[in-house]
């Protein structure tokens, strides 16, 4: 059973405009990347908000961003309130404007130059300050349980760092902690002396969910969880993270790339496509009104248990050079429907607006 979320509360996440930008080849062959180009959402405690969409689409960028593992190239980010990460490359363009202005005398220039570049440096600083008390709220699960535990140390070193970086040295405490959070992901207290080659697949990941638990955050990125499972040992951890989110009202990012999955898990979604964010509606009001083909294909391509069905199942194939036309006018995300929010220029709102349900 999904939590009910109170979306008049502020919100636990807050992402406003971001992107993160990479650098590319070298020389003559740079090329710059762009990741996450303008993606704009919230995220409500209690909720579980999936983020759906093909491999390079930008989702696992997002959750990493989110987390400041990268340093976001524009946009803001604010956690409880806080803002924990700033871009700032549209005021870096403005002073080059500014410089470039004609109209404007070289007092003026000064004085706006000097606005912008103080709103840099804020932001640079508050990517470089870690509010390890407010930070520590916010967990991540790694979508590879091989390569995101360390083989060097047991499951009772890998699951306590999380402690010990927070402060705590008392080794019955940790003792305590890491036995209590092993048996509440489904494992075993004697567990904990081993070694993550002695695990299988679907008990990395419960050792990775415990790292996360540990230190009682209230919000956790699971990125993509179970996609390196089999479908037996997903079942598995999926019910496990619902089990986490009813009992304990964790808040968690589930990024994936299967649509059924997600709406089974999550309260509301949101589709990436190259970077963009294309739909953004409640679970069931994805499946009822998929209104941007790109939300459509992904929906063609979920196999459903019935062999007539899939017999006569047709992939909806999506181009956007051929489906989309902005040479007029470029899309924005707009609210086509409370709480339902689509990438479309006014001329594509009025046809989506003809196929709503």
């Amino acid at each position: 059973m999904k939590t009910e979320i109170n979306k008049n509360e502020t919100p636990i996440l807050s992402v406003r405009n971001l992107k993160t930008y990479f650098l590319n080849g070298s020389g003559k062959f740079k090329m710059l990347v762009k990741a996450i180009d303008d993606v704009s959402f919230d995220i409500y405690k209690g909720e579980v908000f999936g983020l759906v969409g093909e491999s390079g689409c930008g989702k696992t960028t997002t959750g990493r961003t989110i987390i400041k593992l990268h340093n976001p190239t524009d946009g803001e980010i604010y956690f409880k309130g806080q803002r924990i990460g700033a871009g700032f490359r549209h005021l870096q363009e403005e002073i080059k404007n500014i410089r470039q202005d004609e109209n404007l005398s070289n007092a003026e220039k000064r004085e706006q130059i000097n606005i912008r570049q103080k709103e840099i440096r804020e932001r640079i600083q508050d990517n470089n300050n870690v509010d390890f008390d407010l930070m520590k709220d916010m967990q991540m699960i790694f979508q590879d349980p091989i390569a995101s535990l360390n083989p060097r140390m047991t499951v009772k070193e890998i699951v306590a760092e999380g402690l010990r970086i927070a402060g705590e040295r008392k080794d019955s405490v940790i003792n305590e902690k890491v036995n209590d959070v092993l048996e509440t992901v489904g494992l075993l207290p004697e567990h904990a002396s081993r070694y993550p080659h002695e695990f299988s697949g679907g008990q990395r990941q419960r050792i990775g969910i415990a790292r996360a638990l540990i230190i009682s955050p209230d919000f956790i990125i699971a990125d993509e969880p179970i996609s390196a499972l089999d479908v037996s040992i997903q079942a598995q951890v999926m019910n496990l993270l619902n089990d986490l989110r009813d009992e304990l009202g964790i808040t968690i990012l589930f990024i994936a790339h299967d649509l059924s999955v997600v709406k089974y898990f999550s309260n509301r979604i949101g589709v990436m496509y190259y970077g963009n964010l294309v739909e953004l509606a409640d679970s069931e009001e994805i499946f009822l009104n998929p209104l941007h083909p790109y939300t459509r294909s992904l929906l063609s391509a979920v196999p459903l248990p019935d062999p007539l069905y899939e017999k006569n199942r047709k992939r909806i194939r999506y181009n956007p050079a051929e489906t989309h036309d902005y040479s007029k006018q470029k899309p924005t995300l707009q609210e086509i429907k409370p709480g339902h929010f689509i990438l479309a220029n006014d001329a594509e709102i009025k046809e989506y607006k003809k196929g709503l349900k």
